[in-house]
């Protein structure tokens, strides 16, 4: 008698396949954003209309639509992302354009568009097509051994760049560029190219801080706190030292009812003080291990698309929420930047929710 055979189906390789630490640490991440957004009540004047129970359910839609696109995205052919990518990045960097003409002006920047019933955030969504847009681009055999690859993804770069500075939107043109310069690390840089790009953004970001009130204003407040209005700062670092050890408690902190945008720019504050510094170090070491098991797949793989790729992704995905931790404990001037799938907004966590998806995508077991 033979033995039975076991019939695969997509699901059970699936399953098989997926990297499972990552799998699961996303699904933590998601679960704490959810409850997070149970405990929490917003203070600004955007949700005054709202009860905790609307908030509540507005950010578990965000999130449950982030978890359907996090699968989705994880069951695509690899070898069909490119493609993918560079469709949709091509619709969203028009899309990003048109926030200059029709966008929603919020403090002086035009970053949103109003689409009757949402408001989506362009830039959130393009940055995980852009990542596996620029591996392509660097993994192309026919631009490779020459300086086409680099100027090419060079000029992507400027356009998406340009266009932020135009908003503005330096927060955001920071982590692009952080973006652009993994690529190029990761492709086997030219040391030319390398230090071009980093005498460029350094003189770029010179010029900028001189002509931008508002990273002038940001900066300054940083560094001569004295000088400047740093109330949301210093209310951040003292509810970080309520915390304590433990915290104070689910729903018992108050900084979410001093710090309008406690929901999304000081969120990480909001856990330290009601989770203490146990709650701060599970959100941490989440990060650690989505990092270091990408890492190992790059360290263990020959395919250079996929180096590139989940290099890209994964420096852009944890740099994101290091620099939204940095700004809460003053590490690091104000930027805006949320912390993936916990702070409230719906663009941010759908973007990193296809950034996730592409990262279990590409780090699956049957990848070589």
């Amino acid at each position: 008698m033979t033995k039975p055979q076991i019939e695969k189906s997509i699901i059970t390789d699936w399953i098989y396949e997926i990297n499972k630490p990552i799998f699961f640490c996303i699904l933590i991440l998601i679960a704490v954003g959810l409850f997070i957004s149970l405990t929490i009540n917003p203070g600004t004047a955007r949700y005054a209309n709202n009860n905790l129970l609307s908030y509540f359910n507005i950010q578990a839609l965000y999130l449950l639509s982030g978890f359907i696109l996090f699968i989705l995205f994880s069951f695509i052919n690899y070898k069909q992302i490119a493609n993918i990518s560079i469709i949709a990045f091509g619709i969203l960097l028009i899309v990003l354009f048109l926030t200059l003409i029709y966008g929603i002006e919020i403090k002086g920047s035009k970053r949103w568009i109003n689409l009757k019933y949402i408001s989506i955030m362009p830039i959130e969504l393009i940055k995980p097509f852009y990542c596996i847009l620029l591996a392509s681009i660097m993994n192309n055999s026919s631009l490779r051994n020459s300086f086409r690859n680099y100027a090419l993804s060079f000029s992507i770069y400027a356009a998406i760049a340009t266009i932020l500075i135009f908003q503005p939107d330096i927060s955001q043109l920071f982590l692009v560029s952080v973006i652009f310069f993994s690529s190029v690390f990761m492709s086997g840089f030219s040391i030319i190219v390398l230090a071009s790009i980093i005498i460029i953004g350094l003189t770029s970001f010179i010029f900028i801080y001189f002509f931008n009130f508002n990273v002038q204003n940001r900066i300054n407040s940083f560094l001569s706190p004295n000088d400047f209005d740093a109330t949301q700062t210093e209310l951040s670092l003292l509810a970080i030292k309520q915390g304590g050890l433990i915290g104070v408690g689910p729903g018992n902190g108050v900084l979410k009812n001093k710090i309008p945008e406690a929901n999304s720019d000081y969120i990480f504050s909001v856990i330290a003080e009601e989770y203490g510094l146990l709650g701060c170090l599970m959100i941490l070491i989440i990060f650690f291990v989505i990092s270091y098991q990408g890492f190992k797949k790059i360290y263990n793989t020959n395919n250079n698309f996929i180096q590139i790729s989940l290099f890209t992704l994964i420096i852009y995905f944890c740099l994101q929420a290091l620099i939204h931790i940095g700004v809460n404990i003053r590490l690091l001037p104000t930027t805006g930047i949320t912390l993936p799938f916990i702070s409230y907004g719906g663009s941010s966590i759908i973007g990193m929710s296809i950034t996730c998806g592409l990262i279990l995508l590409l780090s699956k077991n049957r990848h070589s």
